[in-house]
C-alpha cells in the first residue's frame, strides 16, 4: 500500500482552471485540443519536456495527430511555440500557453458571454484554409518553426492569406518546396510595393508575357529558304 501511495504521489497532479473546463467550447477550442493541452500541461507542471510519442499513447492516437492538434492550438492562438537555449546551451522547444490565459482573461471581462449561446468559429476561415493549403502544397504537416513563420507572416508582416497562397503557388510551380523560398518571394513583392492580390497577379501575367514574347517572335519569323540538291545533280570535279 505504501508503494502504491508513493507512485501516486510521484505521478504528480495537474491543476486546471474550471473556467477553461466549463467554457473551452465558448473560446473555440475543441475537446481534442483540450486533451492535448492537458497532456502538455502535465509535463510542463512536472518540469519536463513533453514527450509527443507518450502523449499519443496516452490519448490512443498517432503522433502525427498530436502534432496536428498542436498546430491547431497554435493557429487558434491558444499556444505559442519558440526555441530557447537551455542550461547546456542547446536549443529546446518551449510551449507557452500565455495566449490561452489572455483569452480566458478577456472572456472574464465580458460576463454576457457566460449566458450567451456559444458561437463556434467558422471551420473554413481564411487562416485555417491557408494552413491546409500549405500542408497540401508541401505534402506534409508543418513543423512548429514553420507554423511560427506563417503566424509571423500574418501577425507581424500583415500579409493577407491570399497573398501567401499566391507565394505558395509560385513556390510549387518552381519546384522549390521551401519556406525560405516563399519568404523571399513575399519580401520581393513587398519591396516592389506589390501589396494586393490584383497587383501581384497583374505582375505575374506581365512576367509570363515577357517570357513568352521571344519564343513567339521566333516562331513567327519566316523560315529561310534552303535549297536542296540531289547528289546526282552536283557537278563532278574534272579529272586531272
Amino acid at each position: 500500500m505504501v508503494d502504491v501511495l508513493s507512485k501516486y504521489l510521484q505521478a504528480g497532479q495537474t491543476t486546471v482552471s474550471n473556467l477553461l473546463l466549463h467554457h473551452y467550447h465558448d473560446l473555440g477550442m475543441s475537446t481534442s485540443e483540450l486533451m492535448v493541452y492537458l497532456e502538455l500541461k502535465s509535463y510542463l507542471d512536472m518540469g519536463q519536456l513533453p514527450n509527443i510519442k507518450q502523449i499519443a499513447t496516452h490519448l490512443g492516437t498517432e503522433t502525427s495527430q498530436v502534432y496536428e492538434l498542436i498546430h491547431e492550438l497554435v493557429s487558434h492562438h491558444f499556444l505559442a511555440q519558440r526555441l530557447q537555449k537551455n542550461a547546456a546551451g542547446q536549443e529546446a522547444e518551449v510551449y507557452d500557453f500565455s495566449p490561452l490565459h489572455s483569452r480566458l482573461l478577456q472572456y472574464l471581462e465580458q460576463p454576457d458571454h457566460f449566458n450567451a449561446t456559444p458561437e463556434q468559429p467558422a471551420p473554413q476561415d481564411a487562416k485555417e484554409r491557408l494552413f491546409k493549403q500549405l500542408e497540401s502544397g508541401f505534402g506534409r504537416l508543418l513543423s512548429p518553426m514553420e507554423i511560427n513563420l506563417v503566424n509571423d507572416w500574418l501577425t507581424k508582416d500583415h500579409y493577407e492569406p491570399a497573398i501567401i497562397e499566391l507565394a505558395l503557388r509560385e513556390t510549387v510551380l518552381n519546384g522549390k518546396f521551401s519556406f525560405r523560398y516563399m519568404d523571399r518571394i513575399l519580401m520581393n513583392w513587398r519591396h516592389r510595393k506589390l501589396t494586393t492580390v490584383a497587383a501581384i497577379e497583374a505582375d505575374l501575367r506581365r512576367f509570363a508575357e515577357q517570357k513568352a514574347a521571344p519564343s513567339a517572335a521566333e516562331s513567327s519569323a519566316p523560315t529561310p529558304h534552303i535549297p536542296i540538291f540531289k547528289l546526282a545533280d552536283q557537278p563532278r570535279e574534272p579529272k586531272a
